[in-house]
């Protein structure tokens, strides 16, 4: 009757451990989820950015022609008054000769004259002088009419182009702050997900003790580390194997559970549980060869100098590489 008793209790305990990792899985799933979209919308976010300073860019040697054309008219139209004022002046001075005086004038037409013909092709020729003058002037104060039109729509472009540079600029300062506010937001995810999966592998410790699988603890024995150091590297090139903990095939923890194992020593076989046993190490530079790094769903086995020999992912093998690998380092643990 006891031993029914403890049974249906280490039962109850274990469902319950399981239902617990359950739960821990789902709420990882859960902020990788809320993860990805906040990602998702930095990506549209960044892509707008991109097209923004494409258009601002743009928008700069609009400006900058512009600014050239407005100085090229300026400059025509200055000319096109001087030329004005010069012929203006010059009608003048003709009219003074020509026309101040028209008895002199009309007087040296006739007299000057040996005919009446003559007399119609010089009061013709400064009738004709007068219409050039007067068609020169006219054709003079059309350009510079011209010319100023030109400027004044000019520079109510330039005026438009720099309204559009300041809301540009503000969308600018907007998507840069957006941005700026989306990345801590990520961040924000990252740490509650690591958070999770710290509590999702306790958990799993919690099953694996529940199993009677009790963490070991460091003896701080440096030939054992230096024997299983020397024991991964004879194993690179092994092939990766999902489940794998044999010689024809590991994954990550069951490469690590298998080197510890061969000299006596017990590690729980799920990578997030093999973060609470040992002894931690504060940080990586004061890791030695043996340690076993711990990722978020993956361990590798430290042999100094910044690497580390793990099974690294389905289709890859056994092999050594840096600790970089582009996930975060939430643990470090000597089980020797």
């Amino acid at each position: 009757m006891y031993k029914r008793i403890l049974k249906t209790f280490a039962a109850a305990v274990m469902i319950t451990a399981i239902t617990g990792t359950t739960v821990f899985a789902d709420d990882v799933n859960t902020l990788k989820n809320s993860k990805n979209q906040a990602q998702n919308e930095l990506d549209q976010l960044e892509d707008q950015l991109a097209y923004l300073l494409t258009e601002m860019d743009k928008l700069e040697l609009d400006m900058a022609n512009k600014s050239a054309e407005i100085d090229q008219a300026t400059s025509d139209l200055a000319v096109a008054e001087v030329v004005q004022k010069q012929q203006y002046d010059d009608m003048k001075l003709r009219i003074k000769y020509m026309y101040e005086d028209q008895s002199a004038s009309i007087s040296d037409v006739f007299f000057t004259s040996a005919n009446m013909g003559e007399v119609l092709n010089k009061a013709e020729y400064m009738q004709q002088v007068y219409d050039y003058d007067r068609s020169k002037l006219q054709e003079m104060a059309d350009t510079a009419s011209s010319i100023a039109e030109l400027k004044a729509k000019l520079e109510s472009d330039k005026a438009q182009l720099e309204k559009d540079e300041e809301e540009l600029t503000n969308k600018q300062a907007l998507l840069y702050t957006t941005i700026e506010e989306k990345k801590n937001e990520i961040s924000d995810w990252e740490t509650k997900i690591n958070d999770a999966v710290k509590k999702a592998a306790l958990a799993t410790a919690t099953k694996s003790y529940t199993s009677y699988q009790i963490p070991t603890q460091a003896n701080n024995n440096s030939s054992v580390a230096s024997g299983i150091v020397s024991l991964a590297y004879s194993f690179i090139g092994t092939p990766y194997v999902s489940g794998g903990s044999s010689p024809r095939g590991f994954d990550c923890s069951g490469f690590t559970s298998y080197l510890f194992a061969q000299y006596g020593i017990g590690l729980s076989r799920s990578s997030s549980a093999q973060i609470y046993g040992g002894s931690p190490v504060g940080s990586l530079s004061e890791a030695l060869p043996g340690d076993i790094i711990c990722y978020p769903g993956h361990v590798g086995l430290y042999v100094g100098g910044g690497m580390m020999i793990h099974a690294s992912v389905p289709g890859d093998y056994v092999k050594l590489s840096s600790v970089n690998i582009g996930m975060s380092i939430i643990g470090i643990r000597r089980y020797w």
